[in-house]
């Protein structure tokens, strides 16, 4: 289960790359608009892939 985790929340960080640069880019977003929501997309991605690890972290501690 660590395996997908990790790959799921990777795959939302490549979802924000591609949005980025432009390959998977909904319809309709000009370009600074794309550059700001593919960050937030990068930004995100990478959130949940820390706080997971440090609450898989902590749940390994308190044992």
């Amino acid at each position: 289960m660590f395996a997908l985790n990790i790959a799921v929340r990777a795959l939302v960080i490549l979802v924000g790359v591609s949005i980025l640069s432009g390959v998977f880019a909904p319809s309709g977003l000009g370009s600074p608009l794309q550059e700001v929501f593919g960050s937030i997309v990068i930004l995100f991605g990478a959130y949940r892939i820390v706080t997971y690890l440090y609450q898989r972290k902590r749940q390994f501690d308190d044992q």
